[in-house]
Parts: C-alpha cells; sequence; structure tokens
C-alpha cells in the first residue's frame, strides 16, 4: 500500500489540487482523512482510474480506411 497526500496525486495524475479537493468533498474519488489531511491509496486510484474508463460500443474505427481494389488492381 502506497499512500499520497492531494499535491503528489496533483502530479500523477495531472489534475489540479483543487479537482482533486472537490471530488474528495463530492466523495467521487476514494480516499481517506488522516490527522485531518486527505491521503489516497494508489492502488484505489489505479482502479478508481480503470473504472472511469468509457469502452467503445463498436469495433469501427476511423483510423483504418479500407477501399475497394481499382479496376485492375489485385
Amino acid at each position: 500500500m502506497q499512500i499520497v497526500d492531494v499535491k503528489m496525486l496533483s502530479a500523477i495524475i495531472n489534475v489540479k489540487a483543487k479537482t482533486i479537493y472537490q471530488w474528495a468533498e463530492l466523495k467521487q474519488i476514494p480516499h481517506m482523512k488522516l490527522n485531518g489531511s486527505l491521503r489516497f491509496d494508489i492502488d484505489d486510484i489505479k482502479q478508481w482510474i480503470q473504472n472511469c474508463k468509457i469502452q467503445p460500443e463498436s469495433s469501427y474505427n476511423p483510423l483504418v480506411q479500407t477501399r475497394s481494389p481499382r479496376k485492375g488492381e489485385v
């Protein structure tokens, strides 16, 4: 178990500290209070991030272009 504070978590997930405080107040991020200070278990944060991912609903990929062969091409 690795415990980090708001400042360290802010640097890890590239989010402003103010945003982390707001998420904690709204109980949107897993956290604990130790002696009145917010602390975060990195394993809980990794799982929380995984749960925030949105999975694609189809296998369509607009970056893959398919085309029919032109006349005379094989």
